[in-house]
């Protein structure tokens, strides 16, 4: 999880409950709008926040010879699995499984090299 996530997950948290725009994180953060998408949207794919509403915003009002120009504005929120979603602890125990599954690799090898060193002995 990069700094601007964890800065985003933890600004959530600390107004859990309250919705926000994108826009208004940013802002609130000090950090880019791009950044805050890139931070939002893995953690509403992992169920983390979820869009309570959409808003359409007129930037133009329509004229005689242009449709008006808009934009929808969504509004996140943190869910509960959010709330007790603890970044470190995850990261932690994904390094165990990959040190595990490392280990029983090497396990594996060095098992086939000794069953093979036992045949190759027999002749």
């Amino acid at each position: 999880m990069t700094i601007n996530s964890e800065k985003v997950l933890n600004f959530l948290k600390e107004n859990y409950g309250k919705e926000f725009s994108k826009k208004e994180i940013a802002d609130a953060l000090n950090i880019s709008l791009s950044a805050v998408i890139g931070s939002i949207n893995p953690l509403e794919k992992n169920g983390y926040t979820k869009i309570t509403r959409v808003e359409t915003v007129v930037l133009e009002e329509a004229t005689e010879t242009r449709k008006a120009k808009t934009k929808e504005v969504k509004y996140h929120t943190l869910t509960e699995a959010g709330l007790s979603y603890d970044p470190v602890a995850v990261e932690a125990e994904k390094a165990a499984k990959k040190q595990a599954e490392k280990e029983a690799k090497k396990a594996a090898k060095e098992a086939a090299k000794a069953a093979k060193e036992a045949e190759d002995s027999q002749f």
